[in-house]
This record gives C-alpha cells, structure tokens and sequence, in this order.
C-alpha cells in the first residue's frame, strides 16, 4: 500500500477511544507531530488500542497482526516498505503505553496516531510537550507541533528548556517554524540563544528571560515567540547522532506581550536576525537591519573573536528612521559601555537582567582572545516606525578634538590595535506592518 495514498483515503477515521479524538495512519516515515497537522489538527499521545488490532482494521488496513509487545516509540504502526524484514505486519498494539511520543518514527513504517481538533483544547490552557531521555542526530526532527484552538487571537510560546551533555547542545541547531512557513525564520543553538559565545559552561547563572542551570546544558529561554495559527519545533545535529537529549517547549494562546511598555499587536513576528563573518578592522557590522515598517528592538548576543580587546573601542549607532544619515543616534561611547559596564570590563564576568558579559578568554588558540555579552531594551526600549538598524564597529576612531564615535570613516586616530575580527550576532527584533 502506498503511504501517502493511504493518508489521502483516511477520512474514514475511527473514533476508537474518544468522541473528540480520531486515529488515523499516517504517511511512511511521518511522525504523529506532522501527520496530524498535516490534517489539521493536534497529536493526542494517549492512543487507546485495548490490546487488538481492530485499530488497523477500522484504518482500513489489514495485515499479519503481531503479537509481540509495544516496543518502540513509532508504534503501534503497520510496516509499508516491502524491504523490512516485519513487511505486512501491525506492530505495537499489545501493551501500548498509555502515553506515546508524538515525534516517533521509523523509515519502513507507517504510525497509527491520535489526533484532536484543535477547538477541542481550551483557549485560554497552555500547550507543552517534553522528550526525556532521547537522541538528536543529523536528521532534521519534528519535536512539537500545534495550532491554536480559532478562538484564539494567536498563539504565544513562551519557554524552551534543554539539556545534553555539553559538546551535544553546542552543535544542536534549534528551529521554529511560524505559520507553516516553508523556511524557518527563527534557528539557533542554544548557548547564544542564551546570550553565551564559545560554549562557555559557567552555570548555575539565570535572568527572567533566560539562563542556564546545570553544569552540563540545562539551557533555557522564554522570550515570547508570537504566531498566528499554528508552531512547529524542530532539532537537528550538525555533525553526529547523540543520547542523552532531553527538551521542553511550551506556550499558551493569546498571551500579551510588551517589551518596556510597548504593546507588541497579536499579529507581530519575532525576527532572529544572525551574523557571522569575518570582518576587517573598523568594519561596520549591521547588528539589525529591518528596511521598512513599525516594530521594537528586543535584544542581542554579541560573540567576537580577535587578536586583542581593542574591538571594544567600537560605538553602537541606532537609525530609525531607516534611511537616516550617520551617526544617527549613539547608543554608546564604546562596547563595555553599551553592555553597562567599563574599561574592559574590568570588573569582571556579570550576568544581570539588562545585560552580561558571558564569556572572557584572552588566551586562545592561535593568541586570540575570545569575549561574548548580551543586552536586552526592556528597561530603555528601542521603538521604531519606519524601518530600523543599528550597526556596530569593529574598533573606532578618535576625531581631532578627542573624541570618538563621530567618525565614519577612517579619517582620524585609530583607537589602540583593533585586528580583524570573526564576528556572531545573534539579535532579535519585533516586527509589524
């Protein structure tokens, strides 16, 4: 039987447990996340089957049914591929869990899944799911999705907790997926989605917007997420397959937001806007660049590696409207400065709720030093309604009268040795028409 033939042909569900919860078998190799969205609605992990297999063939399925008991997180489930070796059989009825994870798959199966209408949820509950236990690897997986009951105005996620051994979360990239867009507009990896550059470990350390809470992982982020209908979450590893990952993500329908007084409308995005290159000395680095529309500035991780400190001298230069000429307006007299601290930061590593400084190491490889700070605009909010950017400077340039920040170019004293820079932002800005 063809996969997606089968999927196309069940409307004939069988509401086997519950009124409000109907079974389908969804395409080969699909989770229940995506199976069940994909009709429209929400994967319900308790799947009734009362040990037999009358599940399969209320499905419209008929098969050797297996005995054998649950055994595997993408059953119950039929075998559609004629290479598996249990080809025909309905596997996993017997002993089913009461509660089964919803992103279970396997190449060579087809999943039995439970799956509610999204009305049926109250509108005003929050939405979670966690995965205890369980691997990441190279594959890009489904590990929440969900659409907001319509009688919500949107929906709101609001949390994301993971943990791993620490070498695991570091080449962990995270997706959020808004509204069924075919591209994901906010991807991260944990570390500097908490405000940390080059991994650095140092825990327990947390703010009401994120933190970190053991030695190994436990990195966690609730800044509100806003969507219109529907959210899917998904994680991939970059270069290995890994035990020992666990992950929370949860929301709520249409939560308010505001950032320092600002109404942030139900019908906002939150941008993640990342950078990452190497930059020559006294290069201007668009830290946000939003060419047209109304929005507010939330915050941004700044992760610089460098043959000196010199790069703190650099100036942030705010311009809204978009199009406005240099200097703008200055948000700073240098980086520490900006970050609420001074003189390199010779106060040493902080971790507050308007900014920190992350992470120092001025002896790494190759005589590099490796630095890394965040700041948030909840408490000085950055508003804007014609577009909006707000550029930073590898190093700077003092004028004749002494002072810097007021040059563009590099007519003037250079401040100290600045040397190129590998540069990471990772800067996140409310957006609306």
């Amino acid at each position: 039987m063809n996969a997606l033939a089968s999927f196309a042909v069940l409307a004939t569900v069988a509401h086997f447990a519950a009124a409000e919860t109907s079974y389908l078998l969804g395409p080969q190799g699909w989770s229940c996340f995506d199976a069940c969205h994909a009709k429209g609605l929400n994967c319900n992990p308790r799947i009734v089957t009362n040990n037999s297999s009358q599940i399969f063939t209320s499905l419209g399925i008929q098969c050797d049914a297996d005995p054998q008991a649950w055994w595997a997180e993408d059953q119950p489930s039929y075998v559609s591929n004629k290479s598996d070796p249990n080809y025909g059989k309905c596997l996993g009825y017997m002993g089913t869990p009461t509660g089964v994870w919803c992103g279970g798959f396997y190449p060579t199966t087809q999943r039995v899944c439970a799956c509610d209408s999204p009305d049926d949820a109250s509108p005003v509950a929050a939405f979670s799911t966690g995965y205890s236990g369980g691997y990441v690897n190279t594959e890009e997986r489904t590990m929440f999705n969900h659409i907001v009951p319509s009688a919500a105005t949107n929906g709101v996620m609001t949390h994301y907790w993971t943990t791993a051994p620490g070498f695991v979360l570091n080449g962990t990239l995270v997706r959020y997926y808004i509204d069924d867009e075919p591209v994901a507009s906010i991807q991260f990896f944990p570390p500097l989605a908490c405000g940390v550059g080059f991994n650095d470990e140092h825990a327990p350390w947390g703010t009401r917007w994120f933190g970190k809470g053991a030695a190994d992982g436990a990195w966690f982020n609730n800044f509100r997420i806003p969507f219109q209908k529907s959210i899917k979450v998904t994680v991939q590893h970059m270069t290995g397959s890994y035990g020992g990952f666990y992950m929370i993500v949860r929301g709520a329908p249409s939560l308010p937001i505001d950032v320092g007084g600002i109404a942030v409308p139900s019908t906002a995005r939150l941008q993640l806007q990342t950078f990452e290159q190497t930059v020559p000395p006294l290069t201007w680095v668009p830290i946000v660049d939003v060419p047209t529309g109304s929005g507010v500035f939330w915050m941004h991780t700044l992760s610089v590696r460098s043959g000196n400190l010199n790069f703190l001298e650099g100036c942030y230069h705010q311009y809204a409207p978009y199009n406005k000429d240099f200097p703008g307006s200055l948000l700073s007299t240098g980086t520490e400065d900006y970050f609420d601290s001074a003189w390199y930061f010779n106060g040493g590593q902080f971790w507050l709720e308007n900014a920190g400084f992350t992470h120092i190491n001025t002896s790494a490889a190759g005589n590099m030093v490796t630095w890394s700070a965040y700041r948030f605009h909840e408490q000085d909010p950055l508003p804007f309604d014609s577009g909006f950017r707000l550029m930073w400077r590898n190093g700077d340039v003092v004028d004749r009268a002494g002072l810097k920040c007021n040059v563009e170019d590099t007519n003037g004293i250079i401040a100290g040795n600045p040397t190129a820079s590998d540069v990471i932002v990772y800067a996140w800005v409310y957006t609306w028409d």
